[in-house]
């Protein structure tokens, strides 16, 4: 098993464990959502050959996406909580990188993101809340990249890494109304797997009862990961559409 499932199978672990005061209360939330992310950045898996650019718009990400899963759970007791974020994207393109050679590049990217985190609630009162937060997030890329025409290259690769963060997320009410904004920013990586990554989100929703609420948002982030030839240099942004089930 490598050290980086075996850290991921200990975090889960550690999210899953009660780590609970006498008598407390908890709060759960489930939220599957939407990500209609763009891929761009340069790419490399094929050994001695540099990297590659990759450029899909959110427009062509719901053509280009095969596959994808999007879901975050909470767990809140007091003034800490658990937080865990899963993203799985399946995105396939072809695009001509040397029109004038007639050199065409196709593309699978697979990725899987797997977030754990700590929670404190810094700040909670009647308009709103901000959270401090720490934790690791778990990649793993599955890569393939294929050139046709007068050249003819392809190559795979799977690489895994973990990265830990900091962050935070604040959620506002906005006056009386059941309308509310929440953001969140995220930085990691720090040469511990890739060389840095920042995830950021800005989203307006609604709460249509206590249990249930829906949310309109931006994601973005960005990850710079190189190790032996594999280069994983891409951006992720796009618009997101959830669905929020407090229990």
């Amino acid at each position: 098993m490598s050290t980086s499932k075996a850290i991921v199978i200990a975090l889960a672990a550690f999210l899953m464990t009660p780590v609970t005061t006498a008598a407390a209360d908890w709060e759960f939330k489930l939220a599957p959502y939407m990500w209609f992310a763009g891929l761009e950045g340069d790419v490399a898996t094929i050994p001695g050959v540099p990297s590659a650019p990759i450029k899909v718009s959110p427009s062509q990400a719901i053509e280009d996406t095969n596959a994808a899963l999007m879901l975050m759970f909470e767990a809140r007791t007091g003034r800490h909580g658990l937080l865990m974020d899963l993203i799985y994207t399946d995105v396939r393109s072809k695009e001509e990188v040397f029109p004038n050679l007639g050199i065409s590049l196709r593309s699978v990217s697979k990725s899987t993101l797997l977030s754990g985190a700590y929670q404190h609630r810094a700040i909670d009162n009647d308009a709103g809340s901000l959270d401090l937060m720490g934790g690791l997030r778990y990649w793993e890329v599955d890569s393939f990249l294929a050139f046709t025409g007068p050249m003819q290259i392809s190559g795979r690769n799977k690489e895994d890494w973990v990265d830990p963060f900091v962050g935070l997320k604040g959620h506002y009410r906005l006056g009386n109304s059941k309308f509310y904004t929440s953001y969140g920013a995220v930085l990691g990586g720090f040469d511990a797997g890739s060389k840095l990554f920042y995830d950021l989100n800005l989203n307006f929703g609604y709460q249509w009862n206590d249990a249930i609420g829906t949310v309109l948002g931006y994601r973005l982030f960005d990850v710079d990961y190189d190790h032996k030839g594999f280069v994983w240099d891409v951006r992720q942004d796009g618009f997101l559409l959830g669905l929020s089930w407090s229990f």
